[in-house]
């Protein structure tokens, strides 16, 4: 049965992916408070919903289960940035976000205890090293969460943080899948660390003018 979905699904797969690359381009690069970046932004979330749910049945077909796990993660990044924006205006967590929460936790593990073997021996310390940060950062993002719906730090100022960074983090895990796929554009392992460490200097950039209370363009 999970064959017959595979090519339909990979398609789809491909098609959401491309466009949550674009979408994601559009809303870093419009003014954070323009009718612009809410419609890319909302085109991006649906996007990478759809990518992540279309990419289980291929990866279980296939047999790659770290493209599964990275599915999860992709799913709890782009889920939690939108909810984190509802949050601040005073939404109340549910039993699915603690779920997916919970669930957050659980893949950080299964990261730590099959990822990184495998990214080990198949590209050295540099390939494993992914997998680690991911499932530290999955879990890291998991706590975080438990403390929002303890009420144990929910201000609106970190809402806002929250979703910077989740999304931020969801783009991250795009443009990967996507030089790992595409490998001919970034090298091996490369291709592994480059989006974080450009993802994560542009998401501290933007975080920290939102802490000094600068303006977001």
């Amino acid at each position: 049965m999970l064959d017959l979905l595979y090519r339909p699904l990979l398609f789809l797969h491909i098609l959401t992916g491309t466009l949550a690359l674009v979408c994601s381009l559009v809303a870093f690069a419009a003014s954070k408070w323009s009718r612009t970046h809410r419609i890319a932004g909302i085109i991006f979330y649906w996007s990478m919903l759809f990518t992540s749910i279309s990419s289980v049945p291929p990866a279980i077909a296939s047999g790659k289960w770290i493209l599964l796990l990275i599915a999860v993660f992709s799913f709890h990044l782009t889920y939690s940035g939108r909810r984190y924006l509802l949050f601040r205006r005073g939404i109340k967590a549910g039993a699915f976000d603690y779920t997916i929460s919970g669930l957050a936790i659980i893949f950080g593990l299964l990261l730590w205890g099959f990822g990184i073997p495998i990214f080990y021996s198949n590209m050295g310390v540099m390939g494993a090293s992914a997998p680690f940060a991911f499932g530290f950062v999955s879990i890291l993002m998991a706590k975080e969460d438990f403390q929002w719906y303890l009420g144990k730090d929910n201000s609106a100022k970190l809402g806002l943080r929250r979703h910077i960074g989740r999304m931020g983090g969801a783009s991250i895990a795009a443009f990967t899948a996507f030089f790992v796929n595409v490998n001919f554009v970034v090298p091996g392992g490369l291709a592994w660390i480059l989006p974080t460490a450009v993802g994560c200097f542009l998401m501290a950039y933007f975080t920290r003018k939102l802490r000094l209370n600068q303006p977001i363009r």
